[in-house]
């Protein structure tokens, strides 16, 4: 007869979690949030599909989403200043 062995203790589930702490993920296309799916489990390496508009997104397709995010805000602040430069404003 074998040993009894207990079992180790629940880990906390992701539910458990406060989604302020986890970062519920919105989908960049569409910006439906989707209530499963959290930045902790993307870092893991799951890519999801989003219920809205069938998308699917990982780090990579977010990480680039991001950076042109980032790199339209810096042209259009830099387009501004321009035509406020022309336009004599500044």
């Amino acid at each position: 007869m074998a040993p009894a062995v207990a079992s180790p203790p629940p880990m906390r589930s992701l539910s458990t979690i406060a989604p302020e702490i986890v970062g519920r993920l919105t989908c960049p296309l569409c910006h439906t949030v989707d209530p499963t799916m959290t930045s902790i489990v993307l870092s893991a390496g799951v890519d999801w599909h989003c219920s809205r508009c069938g998308q699917r997104w990982d780090t990579m397709r977010l990480a680039a989403v991001a950076g042109y995010a980032a790199w339209l805000s810096a042209r259009t602040d830099a387009s501004d200043n321009h035509a406020a430069t022309a336009r004599g404003d500044v």
